[in-house]
C-alpha cells in the first residue's frame, strides 16, 4: 500500500529502538575489513525535518529522539554503547532540526567497498529520497523504485555475500504479517549467512499475528539444515490494556526487532539501550 508515509513518525521511539538496533549492527559490520552490503526495503525520505508540519502535528520526535537527545546533552551518565553511536550519527543532524532515517545510518557506516541498496516505492518519498542523497555520488548508493519484496528477490544473494537486509514494512493491512514472513524465509534460503533485522510494531488488536509471524519465523530458522541463531527485543513506552476501549486497540505501544544471524552481544546491548530509553521517556 502506498499511503502510509513514515514522516509523520519519524524520531519516534520505534525510530528510537529500529536506529539503535541498525546503528549497533552497522558497527559489528565495520569491525571486519571484509566488505558489505546493506539493503534497505522500505528505505522512506533519507532525511526528516523536525520542524515540519506533519512531524509537529503528532508531536512523536517530541517525545522521542528530541527528548533522548534534550536529556543526555544535561547528563555526564556514561551512555549505553549503542546510544552513544546512535547518537553520534544524530546529533549533525539534529542540531540542524533534522532527523537521519534508516538510508542516512547505512550510508554513514559505508566504507570504499561497501555497497547499499535503497528500495522505496512511495512517489513522495522516493523523490525526497533521491534529493536527500544526490550530495554524494559515489556509486555506493542504489535507489530502487520498485517493490520491496519483489525488488529483494531480485537483488538476492548479493555479489558481496557478508552484510544486512533491514525490512520495517507499514503494517497497513492484516496481509502484511504473511507477506513479510514469506519474503524472509525466501530472502533467508537464498543468503542464509546475512543478518536479517525486521521491526514489527506492538499493536493490541494485531497480537496473534505477531505471535503467528515470529513464531513461524523462529521454527523456520531452528529447522534448516544450518540453523540460524534469533533474537526478540521489545520496547514498549506504556502498557497494554485488555479492557481498553476499541479505538485505543490501534495505538502504538511499543514495538519489537527480531533479528536472525545477531551479531555477538547484540540483545545485551540493546536491552541496555531499552533500559536507558525507558527510565528517560517515562518522566
Amino acid at each position: 500500500m502506498l499511503s502510509y508515509q513514515h514522516k509523520f513518525h519519524a524520531g519516534n521511539h520505534a525510530d528510537l529502538l529500529k536506529h539503535t538496533a541498525l546503528s549497533l549492527i552497522l558497527d559489528s559490520l565495520c569491525k571486519k575489513e571484509k566488505p558489505f552490503t546493506v539493503i534497505d526495503t522500505h528505505a522512506g525520505n533519507g532525511i526528516y525535518f523536525l520542524d515540519d508540519e506533519s512531524i509537529q502535528k503528532t508531536g512523536e520526535a517530541r517525545q522521542g529522539i528530541e527528548k533522548i537527545w534534550s536529556f543526555t546533552k544535561k547528563t555526564s551518565l556514561t551512555l549505553p554503547e549503542g546510544i552513544q553511536i546512535y547518537l553520534d550519527i544524530q546529533n549533525d543532524f539534529l542540531n540542524k532540526r533534522q532527523y537521519a532515517g534508516s538510508p542516512q545510518i547505512e550510508r554513514m557506516f559505508l566504507r570504499q567497498k561497501d555497497i547499499v541498496h535503497l528500495i522505496e516505492k512511495h512517489p513522495e518519498s522516493v523523490e525526497a529520497l533521491r534529493q536527500n542523497t544526490k550530495a554524494k555520488t559515489d556509486g555506493k548508493t542504489m535507489i530502487h523504485d520498485k517493490d520491496s519484496y519483489e525488488c529483494l528477490k531480485e537483488l538476492l544473494p548479493p555479489l558481496v555475500k557478508r552484510g544486512l537486509i533491514l525490512i520495517d514494512p507499514s503494517y497497513e493491512d492484516k496481509s502484511d504479517w504473511q507477506n513479510v514472513t514469506m519474503a524472509i524465509k525466501e530472502a533467508h534460503k537464498k543468503w542464509n549467512t546475512a543478518i536479517i533485522a525486521l521491526w514489527y510494531p506492538l499493536l493490541l488488536r494485531r497480537k496473534n499475528e505477531n505471535a503467528q509471524m515470529l513464531t513461524e519465523l523462529e521454527d523456520f530458522c531452528k529447522l534448516q539444515l544450518n540453523q540460524s541463531e534469533t533474537l526478540r527485543c521489545e520496547f514498549c513506552v506504556t502498557e497494554p490494556d485488555e479492557e481498553t476501549a476499541e479505538e485505543k486497540a490501534s495505538h502504538l505501544y511499543g514495538s519489537g526487532m527480531f533479528i536472525i544471524n545477531p551479531p555477538w552481544q547484540l540483545k545485551e546491548k540493546l536491552e541496555e539501550c531499552i533500559s536507558f530509553y525507558s527510565k528517560v521517556l517515562a518522566y
